[in-house]
């Protein structure tokens, strides 16, 4: 069933849904689920912090190889954005002008802000037909 934002009726069911795709393709593309996932609404922005695992192969060329491996990073977020914006324009109706992300190998954290063209409580609050 498809979910639009007309037929969720709190800001947390919405992140719990934004969540569970995030994670979904997360699983996806880097073949690991997210350990720890946080969403918040601020203003016009959805802004996810998760701790992520290490994709193997990356974690075993780090040491030797960093610089090849920030550029494959650089890649697979190129991927994950477009999927994760993808993903909730259909599920959602969101007009999104950006998503930004980046990630700390070190610490395995990271963070994606999500950019809509106006604050996510207009969206809960507007039928998905309006929009």
């Amino acid at each position: 069933m498809k979910w639009g934002v007309g037929m969720i009726t709190s800001a947390g069911e919405l992140k719990q849904e934004i969540l569970r795709i995030y994670n979904a393709i997360n699983k996806r593309i880097f073949n690991v689920g997210v350990k720890q996932q946080k969403v918040d609404f601020v203003g016009n922005k959805i802004v996810i912090v998760s701790l992520n695992g290490r994709v193997p192969v990356l974690k075993l060329l780090d040491e030797e190889y960093r610089f090849s491996t920030r550029q494959l990073d650089y890649l697979l977020f190129q991927v994950f954005k477009r999927e994760i914006k993808a993903a909730l324009e259909q599920q959602f109706q969101l007009n999104i002008v950006a998503v930004l992300k980046d990630y700390d190998a070190e610490t395995e954290f990271s963070g994606t802000i999500v950019v809509l063209d106006r604050d996510v409580e207009h969206y809960l609050k507007e039928p998905p037909e309006l929009r």
